[in-house]
């Protein structure tokens, strides 16, 4: 049997060096490096875009209820001391974190909608609970809610709402 020649030896084997996959590890780290804090800023914006457009809908169904049904419609604070059944928090409330309700006046034990708590870090403005609606639809007083995360990295959003029960919402700096 001839002897193996060492071009031919190189031949045979393939694979990467113990050098290249280092640098490619390296590259990688650096790579991922920069980008959390890019991927944690498009997570929060998009969180709040998620939680500004759910409150905007539970506004704007608020409002065409009260028409539709020729009631009264409130939007309340969620109390988050009742976990097993979905209530409006006390008059005055002003924290909206955990969440909302879409309820008739004349029936508040039976919500027409459930907004759920917001993501960690989020705060939606401080306008006292409850928001009502008349059965032309008009506001009984007009608010702006701010949706900004605690850290103010993102894009916040404000959620306003005229006398006329008009419900407007737009990009704005936290």
């Amino acid at each position: 049997m001839p002897p193996v020649r060492t071009a031919e030896l190189h031949k045979l084997q393939s694979g990467f060096t113990l050098m290249e996959l280092l640098v490619v590890i390296a590259i990688a780290a650096v790579l991922t490096g920069v980008a959390i804090p890019t991927f944690r800023t498009a997570m929060q914006s998009a969180e709040a875009r998620t939680a500004a457009t759910d409150f905007y809908s539970a506004l704007n169904r608020a409002r065409s209820e009260a028409i539709a049904r020729n009631t009264s419609v409130l939007v309340c604070a969620r109390d988050a001391a009742v976990l097993d059944k979905p209530t409006c928090a006390g008059a005055g409330t002003s924290s909206w974190k955990d969440g909302w309700l879409v309820v008739v006046a004349s029936d508040i034990a039976t919500p027409l909608q459930v907004g759920e708590p917001l993501a960690n870090g989020l705060t939606l403005g401080s306008i006292a609970s409850p928001l009502a609606f008349d059965t032309a639809g008009r506001a009984t007083a007009s608010a702006d809610f701010d949706l900004c995360h605690a850290d103010r990295a993102s894009v916040g959003r404000r959620i306003s709402l005229s006398r006329s029960g008009r419900v407007s919402l737009e990009l704005r700096p936290c």
